[in-house]
């Protein structure tokens, strides 16, 4: 499950992860992946991204992992919907 993936969602918060002390953005998502049921998405950027709450996103992303119902995943590129 390496492929990209294309997203249009709606920028929620952004947060750090408790133990990795990571950065990622909390993004609105209700549906299924690869069967599994997804609440909502987070989004780890590589280098310093700033996506605003409220803000409509069309993401370009890498799976990483789906944890309690949460898609994890790498941004590789973004664009704002206007």
């Amino acid at each position: 499950m390496q492929q990209m993936i294309l997203i249009l969602s709606r920028c929620q918060a952004k947060r750090m992860a408790l133990k990795s002390r990571k950065t990622f953005f909390r993004f609105h998502f209700k549906g299924f992946y690869s069967g599994l049921k997804i609440k909502e998405i987070h989004v780890y950027p590589h280098q310093l991204t700033e996506l605003t709450k409220g803000e409509d996103y069309l993401l370009w992303v890498k799976y990483q992992a789906v944890k309690e119902s949460v898609l994890e995943v790498s941004l590789l590129k973004y664009k704002k919907i206007e």
